[in-house]
């Protein structure tokens, strides 16, 4: 699946940012294109970055600072290239008045008519990237008529009290999911991904990582052109009829027992086609399936008898690995345990054989997600967001008051 990636405001240009880093790997190792452009064009060149602040910009690494892939909105405004300050009003507006510059640098370096699909990316509590993501979405897809899909990015936890992450966030669910022309939105949360014990600087480098890396396979698989390394197809078609409404994705790896060309592990051990052999081959798959569940981007389950299942209209699995590994056995495991898992779906299953030596990847995707804690959470921000916004409110007629009584107590006063 071959693809644009537009970043919005600073968090979703840094994870278009790592699709880049990510693509350059795969170019590099694998010889596929993930983007637009073909031949000696940069890896990069289906992929942009807006923002409102020009420092943000200047820390990408691998989107070029320049105006073919860097758009800068707000120069002629008073932004001045400071950025919307968290006000995602102001982002939305820029990105509405930054129309003909945005689409004409897309139109004009993207290559789009060569992609599959578009890819907006944006996180949801800030200003810049909350307020355009669900604009850039509508104006994309009123221009190319192509696929459009919205990345957003839920705050961590510890933003769930700050009344401008949660009414920010609120506002650009509604936009995004309820007004917008986005075919289908790709939520990831934050919180996932987070380990306590590190900084948060390194936090939201590994985040992004892991977000750009568990579309690796999905995105390859469709784009394979030696044999000895296709399988079970997914292709971009399968992909864009299915894919609607709310998606997770989730990606697992295992690692697999090494071998010698003689024919026994690395440990010693005979490698002989001992009935255990294959037992480890499911328990593997099987251990992978369920924690690439678990690792979907957005919780998205539910209990029922004692059972954690899941609410979606589709259901994707594609299994990558060693190609001894991808047997017809390990494919029914696969399948089976996502057939009992989100019941009731429908299910496109893939492989990817021989891409690695020493591990297999699961990687599942949910689209069209249903009953569960992701409408749970899209419900607590919507709730939350009106109750703080009150609060607020509230709050700032309290110290108004408080201060006209200040003031009146100085009316006698002479003035300088």
């Amino acid at each position: 699946m071959k693809l644009v990636v537009v970043g919005c405001g600073q968090g979703g240009s840094n994870i278009a940012d790592e699709f880049v880093a990510m693509a350059q790997w795969v170019y590099k190792n694998r010889n596929i294109r993930l983007f637009t452009g073909s031949g000696k064009d940069p890896i990069c060149k289906g992929v942009f970055a807006i923002n409102l602040g020009a420092g943000d910009l200047y820390q990408l690494k691998n989107i070029p600072h320049t105006d073919d892939h860097s758009i800068l909105l707000g120069t002629t405004d008073e932004f001045r290239g400071r950025g919307a300050g968290k006000v995602n009003a102001d982002g939305a507006e820029q990105a509405r008045r930054g129309e003909k510059k945005i689409i004409r640098t897309i139109q004009d370096y993207g290559d789009v008519h060569s992609a599959d699909a578009i890819m907006v990316i944006g996180t949801t509590a800030g200003g810049t990237g909350s307020g355009s993501v669900g604009v850039v979405c509508d104006l994309l897809k009123d221009k190319f008529n192509k696929p459009v899909y919205a990345m957003m990015v839920l705050p961590f936890k510890s933003q769930y009290n700050d009344p401008d992450s949660v009414v920010n966030t609120a506002t650009c669910l509604k936009k995004v999911l309820t007004n917008s022309k986005a075919d289908a939105v790709f939520l990831i949360d934050n919180q996932k991904f987070v380990r306590e014990n590190e900084s948060m600087l390194f936090n939201y480098g590994e985040i992004n990582r892991r977000i750009a890396n568990s579309f690796m396979d999905i995105l390859c698989v469709g784009e394979e052109t030696d044999r000895k390394y296709i399988g079970e197809v997914l292709d971009a078609n399968d992909l864009i009829r299915a894919f609607q409404g709310l998606i997770g994705i989730g990606q697992s790896i295992e690692e697999v027992p090494p071998k010698n060309k003689s024919g026994f592990f690395l440990d010693g051990k005979k490698k002989a086609q001992h009935f255990s052999v294959g037992k480890q081959q499911i328990e593997r798959a099987k251990s992978a399936v369920d924690q690439a569940l678990k690792d979907l981007s957005i919780d998205c389950d539910y209990r029922e008898s004692n059972k954690i299942l899941y609410d979606a209209d589709y259901v994707f699995g594609l299994f990558s690995g060693p190609s001894h590994e991808a047997t017809e056995e390990i494919i029914e495991v696969m399948e089976s345990s996502l057939a009992e898992s989100v019941p009731g779906a429908s299910r496109r299953k893939g492989t990817y054989p021989g891409r690695s030596s020493n591990t297999i990847a699961i990687t599942v995707i949910l689209s069209g997600i249903g009953s569960g804690d992701t409408m749970n959470r899209v419900q607590w921000f919507y709730e939350e967001a009106e109750k703080m916004m009150s609060m607020v409110k509230e709050d700032r007629e309290k110290r108004k008051q408080k201060w006209d009584e200040v003031s009146r107590s100085a009316q006698n006063l002479p003035d300088l």
